[in-house]
């Protein structure tokens, strides 16, 4: 019987590493990117991603592929925007949740704008994470948006279409271990939900 138990252990402790060496290869992702001719004619989307910075608090979830209707990103916080400064072009580039320390689930929308004559455009950020239930707050995001305002001529910092610079922007850089907005970021735009 003891050899059945112990048999029984290592088949039930392989079955659950085996998930634990799985790898996924980098996923190709640009804005505007159109596929190749040879290529079948549907949108590429990037896997959802699961990242965990610290372990104890914060797990930021991709869930820009459940927000995503007829190609387009549908937003939880559509009045936000309409107090930003926006370009001609814009879309929302990803959406992340999270439960913070204090239970509360939260959203992280990326906001991605510019003109035609933009070679790099503008970043927001538009999240309820610190906020009381009912409100909303978007933060110009220097990092992930060019220094040149006027002609989008020169590359942000950190690229905001590069899906692991982003999400380890927002998850080391843009928000603490409780899941609030760091002091350093200040708000372009509040609004109730």
């Amino acid at each position: 019987m003891k050899k059945f138990v112990n048999l029984f252990s290592l088949i039930v402790l392989v079955s659950l590493s085996g998930s634990a060496f799985a790898q996924t290869g980098p996923v190709p992702y640009a804005f505007g990117q159109l596929p190749s001719a040879g290529a079948p004619q549907t949108p590429s989307v990037p896997a959802p991603a699961i990242v965990s910075y610290d372990y104890r608090t914060l797990h930021l979830q991709d869930i820009t592929a459940q927000c995503t209707q007829n190609y387009e990103v549908v937003s939880a916080f559509p009045g936000i925007y309409k107090l930003v400064h926006t370009e001609e072009n814009s879309r929302i580039l990803k959406v992340f949740s999270f439960t913070d320390s204090k239970g509360l689930s939260r959203r992280i929308e990326v906001y991605f704008t510019g003109g035609d004559w933009m070679q790099y455009g503008l970043t927001y950020i538009a999240t309820n994470a610190g906020q009381k239930n009912g409100q909303v707050s978007a933060y110009f995001i220097d990092a992930l948006s060019t220094p040149d305002h006027e002609d989008g001529a020169v590359a942000p910092r950190i690229n905001p279409l590069d899906p692991q610079q982003l999400i380890s922007f927002v998850a080391a850089e843009f928000l603490d271990a409780n899941g609030n907005v760091k002091a350093g970021f200040t708000s372009a735009a509040a609004a109730s939900l």
